[in-house]
């Protein structure tokens, strides 16, 4: 080093000397060394001879350890200028850029960007310029304190990716005091690989957990429905059992169920004796055996099977009717005071305001969202609605069947002339029954809803739309003008429905009648959306069946006649769940529809227990009320309609449970799988009663 002045030696710290070529560097290797300067003279034109300094520095050991160290060092040391332009390199850059490939963009000079273009990118040069105007941003416009590049290359010896460093940190040039950068380039392919690893191992880890995520919700998932399955076979099992020990003194065959089965183990060859022949010989030839009833129902019910008096008289007069009338015959003189007019008036054409309304109300999100529940509940809180409708609450969800349904929809029914139609109807049924009124109608409607949509019928093309139609349609009038007394009171008081029907069925073809004649006289619209006038009478026929085949006298009719339709042949190995509902005849369809309503007339033994209990005391309650004008009429108050020996519920619930409900969902559930839940809950609400009965039992003890 040269410069004008007077001679010295000196030893100093290089650090300080030259400290700020290495301004903003993180490392900087510190070392002494020592500076001897003496004046010397020195030529500097032809002519001219100046005076000068000459420096002269020589490292110590350390010094000179550590500049042999940076030569032998693989690390890539490089500084460059603003422009990208090499200032200066260690031995191990210039040998390792001697043995690269020209570069077919720039020539074999080092310079910043060509460090960059060396890289093995997957996006090629464009990836490459990106990936070098980003580290020349972060350096000379950010001034960051250091940028760090990762950069591929791909190996000459055997083509694989390998990773170099590519570490760089804003400095000034030592001469100018211009900004530069030092910039170090080393290996990390070991580390990328490694990374790698990692990532792989953290991916497959990740698949792993995501399939044991997986895993565990499939054995979740199979944890409830094996669990449902085996709440289903407890049920079913508990049917079975239930038929075979706690009904076993009841045998509800008719002489026709017993025959069809004398038949089939003839035909699967079963050895039976002669006497079982000749019993059905006798059962059958005998002229006033009824062939769809129980063999000695009678007997049974007051004699075989375990019932106390009231409960079996009460199933008899239900299931089989009074018989004959015990008052006098209207005009001898001979009625008791008032009888005539307490039995005279219970049915009789009904107006009230509602018949007059036009307009639905507003549906509200609350009421909307109680309507989808009815659409999917087995067990839908039917009060919980009528307490938000009041007045509306069978119209209301009669409108959204039909919607839901698409009948509306397929039959074009003007929704207006409708709503006046179902509010008619509505208003028709009586708010004071505790039982039979439009709320009773509602849940009714509701079940019949479910059984189509959720149990299987639907699904199973059981039903047209025609049927579904016809379904709504006598759920919904099938107790149309209902006064709250039974079949039994007016034949036994020769009310006009007795006399006009000849006591038959008084109820049920008044139902009938008189919602007929409100439709066909004022709502004629509601018929003539169908297109063909046989529609229209397969439509009526289909209501008269099922509305008719809702009177208790014709329960074993229906239900023997139904088991014998579609239970499986022997021959057969065909389930039911397969039938072809084109291939059935008309009189088994009709059958169908007759059970389906059945069930839902008594859908409320499949509601949750507080619900089922509910109407359970409010039918009581009606009982109570007929008995009230039997004493009236001076009759003999029927079983269980006594209000002053009040507490038969419980007994007569397990009695009607035993003989008449479970039977009856029991065979439904077999035709209907998806039917199954409604079973389950007329099972659960047998228990309660069972436990209510041998804990009455018990406190009397």
């Amino acid at each position: 080093m040269l410069g004008k002045g007077q001679g010295f030696r000196s030893r100093i710290d290089m650090h300080q000397m030259l400290g700020s070529m290495f301004d903003n560097v993180n490392k900087m290797p510190h070392a002494l060394a020592r500076l001897d300067s003496k004046p010397i003279r020195m030529q500097t034109a032809a002519s001219k001879v100046e005076l000068a300094v000459l420096h002269v520095i020589e490292a110590e050991p350390s010094s000179a350890d550590m500049g042999a160290m940076c030569e032998r060092n693989p690390l890539h040391s490089f500084m460059f200028d603003a422009h990208g332009k090499l200032l200066n390199a260690n031995k191990a850059t210039f040998e390792a850029f001697q043995s690269c490939p020209p570069d077919p963009v720039a020539d074999r000079h080092i310079t910043l960007k060509k460090l960059f273009r060396l890289g093995y990118y997957p996006g090629g040069q464009e990836e490459a310029l990106a990936a070098y105007e980003e580290a020349y941003n972060d350096i000379f416009n950010l001034k960051l304190d250091c940028h760090k590049h990762p950069q591929p290359h791909k190996s000459r010896k055997d083509g694989t990716i390998k990773w170099e460093m590519i570490e760089m940190w804003p400095m000034q040039d030592p001469i100018d005091a211009s900004p530069a950068v030092l910039v170090k380039k080393y290996d990390i392919t070991a580390q990328k690989d490694l990374e790698l690893k990692l990532s792989i191992q953290q991916q497959k880890l990740q698949r792993q957990n995501q399939e044991l995520e997986r895993y565990s919700a499939s054995v979740v998932e199979d944890k409830v429905r094996l669990q449902e399955q085996a709440d289903s076979l407890s049920q079913r099992l508990e049917a079975v059992l239930h038929d075979k020990f706690e009904r076993k003194s009841f045998d509800a065959d008719t002489p026709i169920d017993k025959t069809l089965a004398y038949l089939q183990s003839v035909i699967q060859g079963s050895s039976l004796p002669v006497q079982a022949a000749l019993d059905l010989y006798h059962i059958l030839s005998e002229s006033g055996a009824d062939l769809r009833q129980p063999i000695g129902l009678k007997k049974q019910l007051l004699q075989t099977y375990s019932l106390d008096a009231d409960v079996g008289q009460s199933m008899l007069q239900l299931l089989q009717g009074c018989g004959q009338s015990e008052a006098p015959f209207p005009g001898s003189g001979d009625a008791a005071p008032g009888q005539t007019e307490a039995a005279g008036g219970p049915l009789v054409h009904r107006t009230s305001s509602l018949a007059s309304a036009s307009l639905m109300p507003s549906i509200t999100p609350a009421l909307e969202r109680q309507l989808q529940d009815a659409g999917s509940n087995w067990q839908f809180d039917i009060f919980a609605f009528a307490e938000e409708t009041p007045n509306n609450t069978l119209s209301l969800l009669a409108m959204h069947c039909f919607q839901q349904s698409g009948v509306v929809q397929h039959y074009k029914l003007r929704e207006r002339h409708f709503w006046r139609w179902l509010q008619r109807i509505e208003s028709g049924y009586v708010a004071s029954n505790p039982y039979h009124n439009s709320v009773h109608v509602a849940s009714v409607l509701q079940m019949a809803h479910m059984l189509l949509t959720h149990g299987g019928i639907r699904q199973s093309n059981a039903m047209g739309m025609q049927e579904v139609y016809g379904t709504y349609w006598s759920a919904i009038t099938h107790d149309f003008e209902h006064g709250g007394l039974n079949n039994d009171f007016l034949i036994r008081t020769y009310h006009p429905l007795a006399i006009c029907y000849n006591d038959q069925s008084p109820l049920e073809n008044h139902h009938l009648a008189a919602a007929s004649r409100i439709t066909i006289l004022e709502f004629r619209h509601v018929f003539g959306a169908l297109e063909l006038a046989e529609d229209a009478v397969s439509l009526r026929k289909q209501i008269i069946n099922m509305v008719l085949g809702t009177d208790m006298k014709k329960h074993f009719d229906i239900v023997s006649r139904f088991q014998a339709a579609f239970k499986k042949a022997p021959s057969s190995g065909n389930s039911t769940t397969e039938i072809d509902w084109a291939a059935v005849k008309t009189e088994d369809k009709t059958l169908m529809h007759q059970m389906l309503l059945k069930c839902a007339d008594i859908g409320h033994l499949a509601a949750d227990v507080s619900t089922h209990k509910r109407w359970a005391y409010q039918l009581e309650e009606e009982f109570f009320r007929q008995g009230d004008k039997e004493k009236a009429c001076g009759l003999t108050v029927s079983p269980l309609m006594d209000r002053e020996h009040a507490g038969g519920m419980t007994r007569s619930q397990l009695g009607f449970l035993n003989i008449v409900g479970i039977p009856l969902f029991k065979a439904m559930a077999e035709l209907f799988e998806g039917t199954q839940p409604m079973l389950d809950g007329v099972l659960a609400n047998y228990r309660q009663w069972e436990a209510a009965a041998q804990a009455s039992e018990a406190s009397m003890k």
